[in-house]
């Protein structure tokens, strides 16, 4: 299926069945995506104090993980560097709604790319029926230094429709209503991997 242009997007925001706010700037929604900015929280990975993270252990156990992400936050107006190596996950600054009918793919800014910004490393769809704030994966795989400001744009997302609507749309691990969405992985929570676990123990 073909992604939307900007006036079907301007449309679904208009009749709620795409929620993209605040925009601040019309000119976000442009050809066939709309551009979404920085927010001023960040979270740096920090050094994880077990020797490693193994989801299957936390899995059995029904244990969580430590905490392995500093939390900073940085004002409106002022200005972080990320180095290279830097690793750091980044909520963005609209909320967005997708209803069970389109599916979102999230791209990187190709200013922010030829500078060693990756925007996303391997999360980057948004699923029928999300709702909240997206969360960005920051990597400087470059070798300069690159400074970011909360409200920059750093990220498109485009809406493609689906064929006919999701039975099953997203009930995730992430993003939920009524609260801050994590930010930190949640790979221990997943189903199967307790069915591997018995499947490794018995064979």
């Amino acid at each position: 299926m073909p992604a939307l242009s900007d006036k079907d997007i301007v449309k679904l925001l208009k009749s709620r069945e795409l929620i993209i706010h605040p925009i601040l700037d019309k000119r976000q929604i442009n050809g066939g995506k709309v551009d979404l900015r920085l927010d001023n929280i960040l979270y740096l990975i920090t050094r994880f104090r077990r020797p490693y993270y193994d989801p299957m252990e936390y899995a059995i156990r029904g244990q969580e993980p430590e905490k392995y992400c500093e939390r900073r936050i940085i004002p409106y107006g002022d200005s972080f560097v990320l180095h290279p190596g830097d690793y750091a996950l980044a909520p963005l600054f609209e909320f967005v709604k997708l209803s069970g009918n389109f599916i979102g793919r999230l791209d990187g800014r190709s200013s922010l790319g030829r500078l060693g910004i990756v925007v996303h490393s391997t999360a980057g769809s948004v699923d029928p029926g999300y709702a909240g704030p997206l969360i960005m994966e920051l990597m400087n795989n470059g070798m300069l230094p690159v400074t970011l400001y909360p409200l920059m744009r750093i990220a498109t997302l485009i809406i493609t429709p689906l064929t006919s609507e999701a039975i099953n749309s997203y009930d995730g691990k992430y993003g939920k209503l009524q609260e801050f969405p994590s930010v930190e992985s949640k790979l221990h929570k997943d189903e199967d991997l307790k069915t591997i676990y018995y499947i490794k123990r018995y064979l």
